[in-house]
């Protein structure tokens, strides 16, 4: 390796931990492809046989065949790990055993389909958090999965295909995979494979060919896998080069670096490298490299200018702090893996000259052979090439030359009261370190003015003849001279220090602010969170106010900002071509230069959330640390203010998916109790119809009361449904009155007709007469509910216990000898079209629901426990005290 190359440390730090936490978890191989049929589960299973027969311990989780005879042929010589039944919706699904799989922890697994999405109730929403888990874990994973699951490519493919993606995964979880081998097929091979029924049988290829695998959807799909697995694999070898120290470039892609200062050629250099650029369908970086001259105002702009154009025209913006140009370019183009460097013709400097080091474009062939270097022929401009020399800018307050001054003089009379004693040679020694001292203090100017000032009061005060500027002996005026220029160099060196900690310590200041805001971002919980974070940290660092203006449901920018503060309409404006075009705009650019503030969009991956006004509190331009930081605070909340979106979007996708799969579910589970009894119901009508049989009056007797039992349950479903459809709309109205529910419970069996025959009944009344304002024929409804549901569950022959008893008010029970309800699941029980998981079919899950809704209607409560001294479940209604009218109770 090149003496002169050295690894950025912190990018080989980050290189050493990634390939540390890579050697912690397990081995991670991603088959991909471009879409489904591509074959990547059959090359799963082949690299799996080969691990087989090389003796590794391997198990299946989970392999989708989808049917097709080859890769069924090959599982069968694998050991499967039965599948984990979960229940929903009284529907038995199978998902792969997680606890199974840890518990057995064999070296390899193969997890098929890793965008899948579990069933409710496992312990992973997505399979490939399961796969997480298992890495951690330590256990090898083989998994398959296709370009348009991933988040980054799912919008894209819709906008190809038309069809929109529904399970997605986030890109990071492809960044732990130490292996992704992609499985190509042409589009044209993949539709052959389509027509021989290797990918989809029967109807089902037909409509995917109509819709999904149309040849230009897939050439397009295939190409958008080919250029995701090739951004992988350049990103693993740069990490690789960086980790194990090895001095490229390697020609594997085309990398173009375009150095960017605030000459006025900068922009036909960019414009240039743009063109080969897009040419060469390469990337490419343009590199500002910050050295410690110090820029006047109108440089700053140009050089801001400068930067914007080359972001504008897609290029990847870096910014570094050298002295040493050239060195700056070499390190950029090892890390980024540069191939071309492109710049203009350099002109060298006297200096250059002395130093022996050649011009820019020596010292980069010199040393960077390796990389192609092209020059840029630059148009001559008199009036530039005048301007060649520039003074140093003395912006210190005059307070320091002030302060200097009077060290100086102290630095004087302590020197005049010590001459005596050290002599005048001395003198200059002191001088001297009073210089480095002010150095330190201090910046250029106040240098210059001390270093001037004390070689010449040492002069004119110590150095013989006192009290005169001549001096008589010639090695006094070497001695002077030297004194002066070592003073200067101090002083400037001094400088020079400072400056460099000023500039580590507005890193770390910018650093800090990045890391607190990104630390506020991950815990902000709502856009108002995010936006005042960004704000108040702005504010914090860059001399200005903040005001964030985003965007509605329907993309459109809204008019007030986040905090509700009102924004004028010229800012509006300004705001809205800024989001419109995508561009900067305001202040010190070059769109509506005049006004008052800077308008930066907020760019996310989709498009632009929303609008940045930032109002500045000085006139000045931004300078380049604040311009960075505006940038990168920019498109933090950028990324925030999209992670919410995108999180409010899945939340309201689950609760749509959540709501589609229930409202199926009920729709099933109401027919098929509607379709029961009408079905007996029919049944029994046409047998009555025979003549044969109504003739029979034991048979007839019986198909009546078949048709009446079944009459009964239809209406009691009926009742249900049409009870919560009032409930849910605020129409059931209560028709209060006072009545004895003693003789309400009295005559709830004989209401329950055959629905009760098989169980016994019981009435028991520990007080003689209780009355209650109640609606009767809810009330009535509520007891029938609970005595049908306990009917549903107990066993033939049981009790079934209805008791009513005052405990402070009315509290009526009913007690089965059922199984019991499983404690996690008491106070689910009363949710609407809630059932517990394994419980008898029959019922749509609104009976309890209803109960609880009439009884706290009627301002009471309802809850259920299991029995202790027995098997069995107890619901208790308990209704408020009111005191009956003295009519009733006959008391006076």
């Amino acid at each position: 390796m090149s003496e002169a190359y050295r690894p950025n440390p912190d990018r080989l730090l980050a290189g050493i931990r990634k390939e540390e936490s890579e050697r912690a978890r397990g081995h991670f191989r991603v088959f991909f492809g471009m879409c489904p049929g591509v074959g990547k589960t059959y090359a799963m299973l082949k690299a799996a046989l080969e691990q087989v027969q090389q003796g590794t311990d391997l198990v299946v989780g989970v392999v989708e065949t989808h049917g097709r005879k080859e890769t069924e042929e090959l599982l069968a010589g694998l050991e499967l790990l039965p599948r984990k039944d979960i229940v929903y919706k009284d529907t038995v699904l199978k998902e792969m055993d997680l606890d199974a799989i840890l518990a057995r922890k064999p070296r390899l697994v193969l997890v098929d389909e890793l965008a899948h999405t579990n069933a409710p109730g496992s312990r992973h929403p997505k399979r490939y958090q399961d796969v997480i888990e298992l890495l951690e874990a330590g256990i090898d994973v083989y998994s398959t999965v296709n370009v348009q699951h991933l988040e980054s490519r799912a919008d894209l493919v819709q906008q190809i295909t038309g069809v929109k993606i529904q399970e997605r995964i986030p890109d990071s979880v492809l960044d732990l995979a130490n292996q992704i081998e992609l499985i190509d097929i042409s589009a044209q091979g993949l539709l052959k494979r389509m027509k021989e029924g290797k990918v989809y049988q029967g109807d089902r290829a037909v409509r995917a060919e109509e819709n999904f695998f149309k040849e230009t959807h897939l050439t397009a799909l295939r190409e958008l896998a080919l250029r995701y697995t090739a951004e992988q694999v350049d990103q693993d070898l740069q990490n690789q080069m960086i980790v194990q120290q090895i001095q490229g470039p390697w020609n594997t892609q085309e990398r173009l670096l375009v150095a960017v200062s605030h000459s006025p050629f900068a922009a036909r250099l960019i414009r240039a490298t743009r063109r080969m650029a897009f040419s060469l369908e390469a990337p490419w970086v343009a590199l500002h490299i910050e050295t410690e001259v110090r820029l006047s105002a109108e440089d700053q702009s140009m050089l801001l200018k400068n930067l914007n154009l080359a972001r504008e025209l897609g290029a990847e913006v870096v910014s570094v702090k050298n002295h040493n140009i050239a060195e700056s370019i070499r390190e950029i183009s090892h890390e980024r893996n540069v191939t071309q460097i492109i710049m203009g013709r350099p002109q060298q400097g006297w200096w250059d000259r002395l130093k022996g080091q050649g011009s820019l474009l020596d010292q980069l062939v010199s040393k960077s052979s390796d990389v192609d270097v092209h020059i840029i022929r630059q148009q001559e401009d008199s009036k530039v090439r005048k301007a060649k020399w520039k003074a140093p800018v003395f912006d210190s307050p005059l307070t320091s030359y002030w302060y200097s001054f009077c060290a100086l003089l102290g630095v004087s009379f302590v020197n005049g009261l010590a001459v005596p004693v050290i002599g005048y040679r001395s003198v200059g020694f002191v001088f001297l370190l009073s210089m480095i001292l002010i150095g330190l203090v201090t910046t250029l100017g106040p240098v210059l003015f001390a270093a001037t000032l004390s070689a010449l009061i040492w002069n004119f005060f110590f150095i013989p003849p006192a009290m005169t500027f001549a001096i008589s002996q010639p090695e006094d005026v070497m001695m002077c001279l030297s004194y002066f220029l070592v003073a200067l160099l101090s002083g400037v060196l001094a400088d020079r220090i400072r400056t460099r900690d000023r500039d580590l310590e507005s890193r770390e200041k910018r650093t800090r602010v990045l890391y607190e805001l990104v630390r506020e971002f991950a815990s902000a919980m709502s856009v108002l969170d995010v936006s005042l974070a960004a704000s108040q940290s702005l504010e914090r660092i860059v001399n200005g106010k903040v005001k964030i203006l985003l965007t509605d449901e329907d993309g459109d920018l809204l008019r007030k900002s986040v905090n509700d503060i009102k924004v004028d309409d010229k800012d509006f404006a300004l705001a809205l071509w800024a989001f419109e075009n995508n561009r900067h705009a305001g202040w010190k650019t070059e769109t509506l230069s005049e006004s008052r503030c800077l308008a930066v969009p907020l760019k996310a991956k989709e498009r632009s959330v929303g609008v940045l006004l930032f109002y500045p509190r000085e006139k000045d331009s931004l300078t380049l640390d604040q311009q960075h930081i505006l940038e990168n605070v920019s498109a933090q909340t950028a990324m925030a203010l999209d992670r919410l979106r995108l999180q409010k979007s899945a939340e309201k996708a689950k609760v749509l998916e959540a709501s589609e799969n229930l409202h199926q579910a009920l729709l099933n589970t109401v027919s098929h109790e509607l379709r029961t009894p009408l079905t007996a119901i029919i049944g029994s009508a046409s047998a009555m119809a025979d003549k044969n049989l109504s003739s029979q009056e034991l048979v007839r007797d019986q198909l009546v009361e078949d048709i009446m039992d079944s009459s009964l349950r239809l209406n009691q479903v009926v009742e249900n449904l049409l009870d919560m459809s009032r409930l849910n709309s605020g129409a059931l109205q209560l028709k209060k009155e006072w009545i004895d529910l003693n003789d309400l419970i009295s005559g709830i069996p004989s209401k329950m007709g055959r629905l009760a025959a098989q169980h016994k009944i019981s009435i028991v009344n520990s007080v003689e007469t209780v009355y209650a304002r109640v609606d009767e024929r809810l009330i009535e409804h509520v007891l029938l509910n609970l005595l049908s549901n306990a009917v549903r569950y107990a066993p033939s022959g049981s009790t079934i216990t209805l008791s009513l008893e005052r405990n402070g008010g009315p509290l009526i029970s009913v007690k089965d000898e059922g199984p019991g309800i499983p404690e996690s699941h008491l106070k689910k029980i009363f949710e609407a079209f809630y059932r517990v998981p394994g419980s008898k079919t029959g019922g749509v899950g609104l009976g309890l629901a209803i109960v609880k809704a009439l009884v706290e209607a009627h301002g009471g409560e309802v809850y259920a426990q299991n029995r202790q001294a027995s098997l069995g479940a107890e619901f208790f209604i308990k209704l408020p005290y009111e005191k009956p009218p003295q009519d009733l109770t006959g008391e006076s």
